[in-house]
């Protein structure tokens, strides 16, 4: 086998860290907006209930997103139990101060 020159190999290197970078660079825009479990069929893959789903589909079974890819999932991958405390804390206050009813706000 022929040997590469240390120059076409960081070329092809190159090449390949671009196409992938654009891959990344449009994931990461994409997953601020669309939802991580719709698959590129507007199919949930989603093993728990949401409001998007609808009829399974007959080709693969799967519950079809209705979502509109406009929704911010960010807030749902919040990895700091702190803040997530302090936000269950907040909605119990809030229950026990309207005792228990909705009120307008």
């Amino acid at each position: 086998m022929a040997k590469i020159e240390k120059e076409a190999y960081q070329k092809r290197l190159d090449r390949i860290t671009a196409l992938f970078g654009e891959m990344v660079a449009h994931a990461d825009e994409q997953a601020l907006s669309r939802c991580p479990y719709k698959n590129r069929f507007d199919g949930c893959t989603a093993g728990f209930g949401c409001r998007f789903q609808r009829k399974p589909r007959s080709e693969n079974g799967l519950l079809a997103c209705a979502s509109d890819d406009r929704l911010d999932y960010r807030s749902a991958w919040e990895t700091e139990p702190e803040v997530y405390a302090e936000a269950k804390a907040r909605v119990r206050r809030r229950k026990t101060e309207d005792g228990g009813q909705k009120t307008e706000r």
